[in-house]
């Protein structure tokens, strides 16, 4: 794989996870809407929903950075070396896997107690 095919790949996997954040945002501050001024009571498709979003978006963004962190280890020795491939490699990819993870698992979590207080 030439460099040029790797930053291709990269840039749009990260603008595939920058797209899928934006979407389980949007879709918990709905749900967070419906929870406030809906209906008292449980409800079992709210319930379905919160879950849903927790899980695309955890999923589905850990998916797109293991991909990006992937594609940084497959640096050529030559790329390897330029400034930018260094910075590039002292990204902590795991730590934002993880806290991206926990922050979407968090908002989840807070929905659904919402939903049964």
């Amino acid at each position: 794989m030439d460099s040029q095919m790797r930053s291709e790949l990269s840039m749009g996997r990260l603008d595939h996870y920058y797209h899928i954040m934006r979407t389980t945002i949007f879709a918990y501050v709905a749900l967070a809407a419906i929870i406030g001024f809906g209906p008292e009571g449980i409800s079992l498709a709210l319930i379905v929903l919160v879950i849903a979003t927790a899980a695309y978006g955890i999923l589905a963004g850990k998916t797109a950075l293991e991909d990006v962190e992937n594609l940084r280890d497959d640096m050529d020795e030559e790329f390897a070396q330029t400034s930018f491939a260094k910075g590039i490699k002292t990204r902590n990819m795991k730590g934002l896997i993880m806290t991206s993870n926990v922050l979407l698992g968090l908002i989840g979590l807070a929905e659904l107690i919402a939903i049964f207080t």
